[in-house]
């Protein structure tokens, strides 16, 4: 139980440590994403006014008389591109995509590759794209803008080389996961040591708890044994007491009974909390032979009711792995259960059947008044008892089904209930089993 507890709230702690450094390292991608993609958008869209006053001022150039050539400028409509980086380009193409201008710094390779690029995958007006090219045997990223010109005649793509920027992002990515993941196991082992140290404490109460409950019920065994011994000696001699004395030493010698049945029943979720944490030893059972032996017994003490105990098992060679005295004890539990709160004249059935082939499905199931919808979720609860008006009339101590849930999580199975009015109650046990085999004998 406090293993389990200890791995939930290293998960939780894990979890939460996980989650902000999903938001952290989400959130410092992004914000530095960002900051790169701006910068970029930024340094295009003024590299486009300077490539679109080059541009018109080439052209007024071209306006001009053509001078002699003696006395004539060689640079006639020519367009500088001094304002850009070896890694940026400049293309100036006709509607038609006829190339008109290019950056002179690039080589031809480069411009026709990211001619053919635009012509396929265009971005809008104002608007930037992100292109790969394979340039010479090279993958690079390109990120494409195409400024507003005022000239529909004309078109303007402005390009930039961002593959090292890609990279840095990629590598980022990586950085941030391989980081994230070394942190988070750090963590959770850091997370379960702490949890370890932190219950301590609270295993030492509770194993306080259990061994003043084991404690006080041998304590308390003795001298309940050496009342009912003194009661029971003087109920050898009630003949000669008057008849309202002896109608509270019966009364007496019932308490201590039920003081008893208690005081055994706390001894036995005592052990079975501590089993619980333990590695039981479990043996192979032969189910439908452990079923018919309880069914058997208790069938003498439902007949003081006249009640019926019906074994319904189908089960032939079906081997559980599990602790024999204590599901003997869950049988009798639920066996005992039914009976008690069974109509005088009726009956008890108990079925087990295979379901698939690794569990078994086993019900017991009385014809009695039922049990209250809104008492369904609390009667596997210690010490509770559904039936108020009835506690006292009916033996038993409000354990039994307490006990019977233990036993069933230490075989790691299931207990359920159905219960109506018309159809009296059915208690379900799923426990797994395990496939017969030649080896195992019994």
């Amino acid at each position: 139980m406090f293993e389990h507890t200890r791995k939930k709230l290293t998960l939780m702690y894990s979890g939460m440590l996980a989650l902000i450094l999903l938001v952290v390292f989400v959130g410092s991608y992004w914000i530095v994403s960002a900051i790169i993609h701006r910068n970029e958008q930024a340094q295009l869209e003024s590299i486009a006014e300077k490539t679109i006053h080059e541009w018109k001022e080439s052209q007024m150039r071209m306006l001009l008389p053509r001078p002699s050539e003696e006395g004539g400028s060689p640079a006639r409509g020519r367009m500088d591109f001094d304002f850009l980086q070896p890694n940026q380009l400049c293309l100036i193409v006709s509607k038609g995509q006829q190339m008109l201008k290019q950056n002179p710094a690039h080589h031809s390779s480069l411009s026709s590759v990211f001619q053919q690029a635009i012509m396929q995958q265009a971005p809008e007006a104002g608007e930037t794209l992100r292109i790969p090219l394979d340039v010479d045997g090279e993958k690079k990223i390109f990120v494409v803008y195409r400024p507003v010109f005022p000239n529909e005649d004309v078109q303007v793509y402005l390009a930039e080389d961002v593959s090292r920027m890609e990279q840095l992002l990629y590598q980022m990515r990586w950085a941030f996961f391989v980081i994230g993941i070394l942190l988070l196991a750090l963590t959770a082992l850091i997370g379960y040591w702490f949890s370890g140290r932190a219950m301590i404490p609270i295993n030492q109460s509770y194993k306080r708890q259990i061994d003043f409950t084991t404690d006080a019920s041998h304590e308390l065994r003795t001298p309940l044994s050496v009342i009912l011994s003194s009661a029971e000696i003087l109920q050898d001699k009630k003949e000669s007491l008057p008849a309202f004395h002896q109608s509270v030493l019966q009364s007496m010698i019932d308490e201590i009974h039920r003081m008893r049945r208690l005081i055994d029943d706390l001894l036995t979720l005592a052990r079975s909390d501590v089993e619980t944490n333990q590695k039981l030893s479990f043996q192979p059972i032969a189910l439908q032979s452990l079923i018919g032996e309880v069914a058997a017994r208790m069938q003498f003490k439902a007949g003081a009711k006249e009640v019926t105990v019906i074994n319904r098992t189908e089960l032939d060679s079906i081997i559980l792995m599990g602790h024999s005295d204590s599901i003997r004890q869950l049988f009798y539990i639920l066996l005992d259960n039914a009976v008690k709160y069974s109509e005088q004249g009726g009956k008890v059935e108990i079925e087990a059947l295979l379901e698939g082939t690794n569990k078994v499905v086993c019900s017991v199931q009385n014809y009695g008044n039922g049990i209250p919808e809104e008492d369904l979720p609390y009667v596997f609860e210690r010490f509770y008892r559904a039936d108020k008006a009835r506690s006292r009339d009916v033996e038993g101590t409000g354990l039994g089904l307490a006990i019977a849930k233990q036993i069933v999580k230490m075989h790691k199975g299931q207990i359920s209930v159905k219960s109506s009015k018309e159809q009296g109650t059915r208690f379900i046990v799923v426990l797994p089993v395990i496939q017969p085999r030649g080896d195992i004998r019994l």
